[in-house]
């Protein structure tokens, strides 16, 4: 005879969708993350030899012709949305969301991924110690750390990108595409304005970009691990 009773759900609530494969789930933080490494020890190194100079120095020049009211109000409003403090409250916020729907691991998996860049960020401009442009291109405030890299750049690229997930990972497909649309369009845009100031080389946003993405594909990698291990 054929059993009548209905089977229970795996999960309940609405279905998670992953819209990033490439950068959330085994393979794919392990692919990230090895292209991430390998693209920021080729900044590194060009940044060490001289050999970005240049290639610096005529990005900035362009940039630097930009002179509008407008464009340079809404740069000083992106720009802040790299700093410790605005990624913090993005990380902080969406970490307390995660503990009142019962979701500890992903509320620590952000944690981790925004403290783990910080101090990433701080070693890595302990290391190298690049000095700072010279001349400011607008008026802000110079950071007293190191150049390279780009601390803005880092945070945006290891944060922001998990953070989104987290947040619309049961939402459709079109609105997670639309939503990790917006946060790449953010980091993108952080990195710019860090150039548009004057307060780091092109290098050093591609080099933070780098080391960013290295860590997300790391965070992702032991994230989807261990959520894995506690399906079984």
């Amino acid at each position: 005879m054929k059993s009548t009773a209905k089977k229970k759900p795996l999960r309940a609530g609405k279905r998670r969708h992953h819209f990033l494969p490439l950068a959330i789930g085994r393979s794919g933080g392990v692919v990230l993350g090895a292209l991430a490494l390998w693209f920021f020890k080729k900044q590194a190194d060009n940044v060490v030899d001289g050999d970005a100079d240049k290639m610096d120095a005529l990005v900035m020049d362009a940039v630097h012709r930009i002179d509008d009211p407008a464009t340079n109000q809404v740069m000083h409003a992106i720009t802040q949305l790299g700093s410790h403090w605005a990624i913090g409250t993005a990380a902080g916020v969406t970490a307390l969301m995660m503990l009142s729907r019962g979701r500890k691991h992903d509320a620590m998996t952000v944690v981790v991924s925004t403290g783990g860049a910080m101090a990433i960020n701080t070693i890595l401009k302990n290391i190298f110690r690049r000095e700072r442009p010279r001349e400011l291109a607008r008026k802000i405030a110079l950071p007293k750390s190191h150049s390279f890299p780009s601390g803005h750049s880092l945070l945006s690229a290891a944060t922001y990108p998990i953070v989104v997930h987290h947040l619309v990972e049961r939402h459709s497909l079109p609105a997670q595409a639309l939503a990790h649309s917006v946060a790449g369009l953010t980091i993108l845009s952080v990195g710019f304005s860090r150039v548009y100031f004057g307060v780091h080389f092109p290098s050093d946003v591609l080099g933070g970009f780098a080391a960013g993405f290295a860590w997300l594909g790391l965070t992702s990698l032991s994230h989807t691990a261990v959520e894995a291990n506690e399906k079984e």
